[in-house]
């Protein structure tokens, strides 16, 4: 089966490519201040987004601007200003990052969340993107921020993750650690390295309309060929300059996104801080802890949920809008498929989890899990974290 599938994208090398014109991405620019950037954020995605629902402008557009919040200061009194730098994954918008973010703010810390290029309008503003513009907007956010507070850590999901991780790394000396969600540091299929071929000769593998106003639902190869280069630099970067700074990763065993076992692989090898900590949910392994490394069951069969996926790591059961009784469901597997995709989305008693024969054997119209029933107790780890490293600055 793997042999055929590179063959079949291997067929695509004799098409012809239709690139969209090179287009001027919107970056955080150097010394900005934050709430500069937010007008300029407003501005821009108020002229350039493809709305779901033109008569939902303000949610719309509210679930795609980059945020800040700022720790409540009559119950965090006499605390120190630490900081916290979060950015989401390809495809993906600040929206992604509303949960962790507020549990955060919650816990006394002063959290902001950027917009990466080519995100937030329309899934076509990935075509001319490169893995360069995302790591701008990441870096000067992050100087901008660590001239502001006291302590600042830097973090983010997935192609989010590959990004704060690169800048820990490169500037070890200025950051007390980083918050990694299902981190990239290999996406998870065994001919990635087809992405940059394939980018050079065609745009798209597939191009759905999205019915979700927070998420891309197709991504082009240019922009999937840029994460591979991007986490494969980062991969490098960390194996071979091992750092005993501060980690705290959490993620899917059975992730289908990102290749879990290179990430665990990297943590061990290149994170080899003994305040580093990985937390793993698997739906075949049973709880433990080890050293570093805290495992979590992920078969909740009472709440139809068997396994977690890539984005429900740091989802909280509560959002109303992707938690566990929120208005949207992700069944984006069946986009080619009209019946399953509306069973899916209606199914009152369906099956969540990662895809996963075993998944589908619950329910032919299975959807993808958007949250963790263990949020609330993950966040408080993450928050300890934050606190025992940033005391030690």
């Amino acid at each position: 089966m793997r042999q055929k599938i590179a063959l079949w994208c291997l067929c695509f090398l004799a098409l012809p490519a239709f690139s969209a014109e090179k287009s001027t991405q919107f970056v955080f620019e150097s010394e900005e201040p934050f709430s500069h950037y937010l007008v300029r954020a407003k501005e821009y995605l108020t002229a350039n987004k493809r709305w779901i629902n033109a008569d939902d402008k303000a949610r719309e557009l509210a679930a795609v601007m980059p945020f800040e919040l700022l720790p409540d200061p009559a119950l965090c009194e006499g605390s120190n200003d630490i900081g916290i730098l979060l950015s989401h994954g390809l495809s993906d918008s600040p929206f992604s990052m509303r949960d962790p973010a507020y549990a955060l703010q919650k816990a006394c810390y002063h959290v902001r969340v950027v917009l990466l290029p080519g995100h937030g309008t329309k899934a076509d503003d990935l075509l001319s993107v490169s893995r360069d513009d995302w790591r701008m907007t990441f870096r000067n956010a992050a100087d901008q921020f660590r001239k502001e507070v006291d302590v600042l850590y830097v973090g983010g999901f997935s192609t989010g993750g590959a990004l704060a991780a690169e800048y820990a790394w490169e500037h070890e000396s200025s950051v007390a650690g980083t918050v990694l969600f299902s981190p990239v540091f290999k996406v998870n299929s065994s001919i990635d390295w087809l992405s940059p071929w394939l980018a050079l000769v065609k745009d798209w593998l597939d191009h759905y309309p999205s019915d979700d106003f927070a998420k891309y639902a197709s991504i082009p190869l240019p922009a999937i060929a840029e994460v591979y280069k991007l986490s494969k630099e980062v991969r490098h970067l960390v194996l071979e300059n091992p750092k005993r700074l501060p980690v705290f990763i959490t993620l899917s065993e059975d992730d289908q996104t990102v290749d879990s076992s290179v990430t665990e692989k990297v943590f061990k090898k290149g994170m080899i801080g003994s305040k580093s900590q990985m937390v793993m949910y698997s739906k075949g392994q049973m709880s433990a802890n080890t050293d570093r490394i805290k495992i979590f069951n992920a078969n909740w069969p009472e709440l139809n949920i068997l396994g977690l996926s890539h984005m429900a790591v740091h989802g909280n059961p509560e959002n109303t809008y992707y938690g566990a009784m929120g208005e949207y469901r992700i069944c984006g597997w069946y986009l080619s498929d009209e019946l399953l995709y509306d069973e899916c989305r209606t199914d009152k008693v369906n099956w969540f989890g990662e895809s996963s024969d075993d998944l589908f054997v619950k329910s032919p119209h299975a959807a993808r899990v958007s949250w963790n029933p263990n949020f609330n107790v993950l966040m408080e780890e993450v928050a300890f974290f934050i606190k025992a490293n940033a005391n030690n600055r």
